[in-house]
């Protein structure tokens, strides 16, 4: 077995300090010029070095571990999530753990202990798509610990770093998009009751309807669990109950959804039926993932910016391990639309 190398080696063989070596390892920008870089990474290279996590570790205190804690990793949008994270992250030299809840809030609250008492530098944590209970998330912060949130709500969260999306507004806006297209009677399949995004969501559909004049009929407001099958079931009920017998339309001519993965669901009930999207009903969803890209007849989506929003989770997050004051870390993202092509234009 050769000798190991160390960074005496590494700063030996590219003429500059074990300092510079140090820092460089540890990712801190603006110390030395780009040549003096590229002459220790090409050092590095030659001499083969692999720099010791753990001792590293112990001598910095940090692990460059960010951990990510989700409701359901198979969620498309979830998945842009993380990606956004991880290319932020990454060029920055830090690696990710992600843990899957479930929405179950006793596997959540055992992520965020473990995660900051042994393995991470920081967390990032979604809403659980059921209700929050961000007592845990309080008391880490309090004590210091790095965290960031994304899409969870509570008047106890003004101090911790959030990623928020205007859900109310978004919804809000298709339905004015849809009533400038035509369309008087809109169905809607809501998230779970206990999930505070999904009700601003449903709020906003609410809102759109009474501004623009159109009546809040409740036997067209069904509620799913954002998952797929949910938005297939939700679909059924209302097509069995508006009037859809074989082949024959329902009395509504669109359907929106909570998330794009009921949106789906929906697409598949209808065409059982032998409807037509968007002729017989159009379809909306709301994240803006591939998915609903993909999807053959398209629906219509509002995009989310998922990978926007991770890496500004990550941005957030370790500007907090570095204790960098940026002043107060809140950002709210807006809707784009997704609609143009994929709805159908009714004529009076």
């Amino acid at each position: 077995m050769g000798k190991k190398v160390t960074i005496r080696d590494i700063a030996k063989e590219s003429g500059v300090s074990t300092t510079t070596v140090s820092r460089l390892l540890n990712h801190v920008e603006g110390y030395c010029s780009k040549d003096t870089e590229q002459r220790v990474w090409a050092a590095i290279e030659r001499l083969n070095y692999h720099p010791s996590k753990i001792a590293r570790s112990l001598v910095t205190q940090k692990t460059n571990l960010i951990g990510v804690i989700f409701p359901d990793i198979y969620n498309s949008f979830f998945q842009d999530l993380f990606r956004g994270v991880e290319e932020y992250a990454s060029r920055l030299g830090y690696q990710l753990i992600l843990c899957n809840t479930d929405g179950n809030s006793k596997k959540e609250r055992d992520y965020l202990l473990s995660l900051a008492e042994n393995l991470t530098d920081g967390i990032i944590i979604s809403t659980s798509n059921a209700k929050d209970d961000n007592t845990t998330i309080v008391d880490l912060h309090k004590k210091g610990f790095p965290i960031v949130t994304v899409e969870r709500y509570g008047k106890e969260l003004k101090d911790v770093p959030r990623i928020l999306f205007a859900n109310r507004e978004a919804e809000e806006q298709v339905v004015d998009y849809l009533y400038r297209s035509g369309h008087r009677r809109i169905a809607y399949i809501s998230g779970p009751s206990n999930a505070v995004n999904a009700n601003r969501r449903q709020e906003g559909f609410r809102n759109g309807l009474s501004k623009n004049g159109l009546l809040v009929d409740d036997s067209l407001i069904l509620t799913g669990d954002y998952k797929l099958e949910s938005g297939q079931e939700c679909m059924r009920r209302l097509l069995d109950e508006h009037g859809c017998g074989d082949r024959k339309k329902p009395d509504f001519t669109a359907v929106m959804a909570g998330n794009d993965l009921m949106a789906i669901g929906a697409v598949r009930a209808i065409l059982e039926r032998g409807l037509q999207i968007p002729d017989d009903i159009s379809v909306i969803g709301c994240d803006g993932t591939m998915l609903a890209d993909l999807i053959r007849p398209q629906i219509g989506t509002i995009r989310l910016g998922g990978i926007e929003m991770g890496k500004k989770a990550a941005e957030y997050l370790i500007s907090e391990i570095k204790s960098e004051d940026t002043g107060e870390k809140k950002v709210i993202f807006q809707p784009q639309l997704h609609l143009d092509g994929r709805i159908k234009t009714i004529e009076e």
